[in-house]
């Protein structure tokens, strides 16, 4: 499948359901950042995607950390209310 054949079905998908279509790479984020948080390590994930090196993986695992981080607060965290 080509890049323009899947932007299409997305285009398309997103015009059915009435939404915003979401960038393509919006989908490899959302998959490194399921594996983050399945457990999966740095390295087999930058292998997975095709990366070279795993400074951009890195990067997600630090914004996946932070967002568990607020998603997940300990009840000993105390209330912000």
């Amino acid at each position: 499948m080509t890049y323009s054949g899947l932007r299409k079905i997305i285009l398309r998908r997103a015009d059915l359901a009435g939404i915003d279509p979401p960038a393509l790479h919006d989908f490899r984020r959302a998959f490194t950042l399921a594996q983050l948080q399945a457990g999966v390590d740095v390295l087999s994930i930058s292998r997975m995607l095709g990366h070279t090196t795993t400074v951009l993986v890195a990067r997600y695992a630090k914004q996946t950390s932070q967002e568990l981080h607020e998603k997940y607060k300990s009840p000993v965290d105390g209330s912000e209310d």
